[in-house]
């Protein structure tokens, strides 16, 4: 079970992210039906620690083995979803590498999901021409550029 509770419009979930990159580029996803992208990842489930699930979640969504080079940090973020939901929304950022080969090019993946089906658009975007895309958050952007070994504890209000 997903860690996610909604209360009248408010809702608060915990997700983990991966950052992969190859050639000086770092592969994004186009979230669902939107024109914005996002890292690869999802939520994480009751009793499952952030590294777990986020190897599960490349797993899910990507194909690959994802192994885990090192933690980058957190963002609180704080939104309003398409859903029109006031989202409180804690993410947890590791680097890493796979273990098997992924396309160099964009493509397509589709997870069934406990019946739910979802197609994946995965897209790889130069570190240099990050800003001309609407990545999100935002405020992840320069800390994806960065090539220091320091963490980040990151808080984003898009709302109030």
């Amino acid at each position: 079970m997903d860690i996610k509770i909604k209360k009248n419009s408010h809702l608060f979930k915990v997700r983990t992210s991966g950052i992969i990159m190859k050639d000086n580029k770092i592969l994004v996803e186009q979230y669902r039906d939107t024109s914005y992208f996002t890292l690869p990842g999802g939520y994480v489930e009751i009793g499952e620690d952030s590294s777990l699930a986020i190897i599960r979640e490349i797993k899910e969504e990507v194909g690959v083995n994802f192994k885990i080079d090192r933690y980058l940090g957190i963002v609180e973020n704080f939104f309003i979803n398409a859903n029109q939901e006031k989202t409180h929304g804690i993410d947890f950022y590791y680097l890493g590498t796979t273990e098997d080969e992924i396309p160099l090019e964009n493509f397509d993946l589709i997870e069934n999901d406990n019946g739910t089906i979802i197609n994946h658009h995965f897209k790889w975007i130069e570190l240099q021409k990050l800003t001309d895309y609407d990545i999100r958050p935002k405020c992840i952007i320069p800390y994806l550029r960065n090539e220091q070994n320091t963490s980040f504890h990151l808080v984003q209000r898009e709302t109030d």
